[in-house]
């Protein structure tokens, strides 16, 4: 059903309130991520997710506003029924947010692989230099 939602609205960031979380999957979990630092985890089937507590939407909206992020909210409670809803029409900067969030993640992820490799082995420059280059 998410996935539906997000095909139709696909320049909107959807947030998916389960019981007392919201949850962002794939590009909006990088968009989510960046903007607030939080975790983004691989689900088993591929997918990223990352989510929140419910008392923290206030803080998302008034960030995605801010930001000229359009958002949709739904319940999956009640079988995924649009709670609130802004389109900033021409001004909406999800996809320009979007390149800059995954550029971002990306690099952070690289520099956490080198850093994990460092620490774990015995390392000569070249493998560095394979890590860095080939990712």
């Amino acid at each position: 059903m998410v996935k539906n939602i997000k095909e139709l609205f696909s320049e909107y960031v959807l947030l998916v309130k389960i019981g007392t979380f919201y949850e962002w999957y794939n590009s909006d979990a990088y968009i989510i991520s960046y903007l607030f630092n939080y975790k983004i985890k691989t689900l088993i089937d591929g997918d990223k997710n990352c989510g929140f507590p419910t008392n923290s939407i206030n803080k998302v909206i008034s960030m995605l506003e801010t930001k000229t992020i359009n958002y949709i909210i739904v319940d999956k409670k009640h079988n995924y029924e649009e709670e609130n809803k802004m389109n900033f029409k021409r001004k909406n900067k999800y996809n320009e947010l979007l390149t800059k969030s995954k550029n971002y993640i990306d690099k952070i992820n690289r520099i956490n692989k080198i850093r994990n490799y460092l620490l774990n082995h015995d390392s000569k420059i070249e493998s560095v230099e394979k890590l860095i280059y080939e990712g």
